[in-house]
């Protein structure tokens, strides 16, 4: 039992940590409740095809004289007739294109919604990596910080160094030891944001592997499908053929409608003399019908068709607005992505001449036990530059993260 356990656990840990950024996007897109309404959304809206291309319902009207009527053919009872209504030509083709257009709208808002949900997941994604990466720092920073104690403690034994500069150690790995805690604690919030996002529980595990890249100056970025690609312009250009859709439907307003329909009158034979009856009494009347809408108030129709018009100009000033609100974020992303990149030149180096520093005092010191507080200073500006190295990596993430929202680019790659 106890190897089924280990096995188990062994499965199961492995299939956390094989997840991938890419499988909680997945995950996200089949649990978002934000997703599955604007799907629903367009699904709704795909059935107002079959209704914007149906006739008008028929209309069927029925009387009767509780007293027969006298006329010549005959006592007549009553009469029934329906009238069936039929669209100007092209005015039913015009309205279900209307509608077909506004599906469109409702299909594109899913992307955006999408654009929106993969944005956010990436900015919670990103900061989960960089909390890890901090602790292994202070890990790793607590364990020299136990060494310089105990060479600083060997030191004073031998007479060599005072005792404070053992003190001076302890005090540091107690600061140390507090930051782990506090970080560790940090983890929690951070799940919870990230597993709403998946609409999972807020105790649901989420792994984190591999270590943040070093920013690539020098890569290609994706300006040219700045303004082809975002989902949110293409909102706009949706929203523009379907006002010019509308546009054409309301022009049929000002059309007649035509109906054709037939009345029936059932007649009895009047009783009397039969010199006295006219011939062919008693015989039913069918008589059929033609009807015409005559469209004569104008204002309302000229209204109507001025009203789609304004919102199509409405919706291509708001997406020139939009084309530029983008090319300037994307001009402030493109400043963060080179200014990370030049930050992480500069503390790769810093790392790397602070590193040979403290060898130097650390050596210096294991021979006269001399310039301990200095070896400690520095060792505490080796981990801020590594500290601050991480949060370099993790910007320059969010800032692609922002140039994949910007673009309309779904994926890490």
């Amino acid at each position: 039992m106890r190897i089924i356990i280990i096995i188990f656990a062994i499965l199961a840990s492995g299939i956390l940590s094989a997840q991938t950024l890419d499988d909680y996007l997945k995950i996200a897109l089949e649990n978002n409740p934000g997703i599955r309404a604007k799907e629903t959304e367009f699904k709704a809206a795909l059935q107002r095809l079959p209704q914007a291309k149906a006739l008008p319902d028929p209309t069927v009207n029925a009387s009767f004289f509780p007293k027969p009527m006298m006329l010549p053919m005959g006592n007549q009872l009553g009469s029934i007739s329906v009238m069936q209504m039929f669209p100007w030509f092209g005015s039913l083709k015009a309205k279900e294109n209307e509608a077909a257009r506004m599906a469109d709208v409702k299909s594109q808002a899913v992307s955006v919604a999408r654009n929106e949900l993969f944005f956010n997941i990436k900015n919670a994604w990103f900061p989960l990596f960089e909390l890890e990466a901090q602790i292994q720092i202070q890990e790793e920073k607590l364990r020299i910080l136990e060494t310089d104690k105990e060479l600083a403690t060997t030191k004073f034994q031998y007479g060599q160094a005072p005792m404070v500069d053992a003190v001076r150690a302890d005090i540091m790995i107690d600061e140390v030891k507090t930051e782990i805690v506090l970080l560790q604690q940090k983890r929690k919030p951070l799940q919870v944001a990230f597993n709403r996002l998946l609409a999972r529980d807020d105790n649901t595990p989420v792994v984190v592997s591999g270590t943040l890249p070093d920013p690539a100056i020098d890569a290609v970025f994706r300006r040219d499908s700045l303004l082809s690609e975002n989902p949110s312009l293409a909102v706009f250009d949706k929203q523009i053929q379907a006002a010019v859709a509308a546009v054409n439907a309301a022009e049929y307003q000002r059309k007649p409608m035509i109906g054709v329909g037939l009345q029936y009158m059932p007649l009895v034979k009047r009783k009397g003399s039969e010199h006295h009856i006219p011939p062919n009494t008693g015989r039913d009347m069918f008589m059929p019908m033609v009807s015409v809408t005559i469209p004569i108030w104008r204002k309302k129709y000229d209204a109507a068709v001025e009203e789609r018009r304004l919102m199509q100009q409405m919706y291509d000033e708001m997406k020139r607005d939009m084309k530029n609100e983008l090319a300037v974020n994307y001009e402030m992303t493109w400043y963060e992505l080179e200014k990370a990149g030049q930050m992480n030149t500069l503390l790769n180096s810093q790392i790397v001449k602070t590193q040979q520093a403290i060898d130097l005092l650390l050596a210096a010191y294991s021979n006269a036990g001399q310039d301990f507080e200095e070896v400690l200073r520095l060792q505490q500006q080796l981990f801020q530059y590594r500290l601050k190295k991480v949060a370099v990596q993790t910007e320059y993430q969010l800032a692609l993260v922002k140039l994949d929202y910007l673009t309309g680019q779904k994926n890490m790659n």
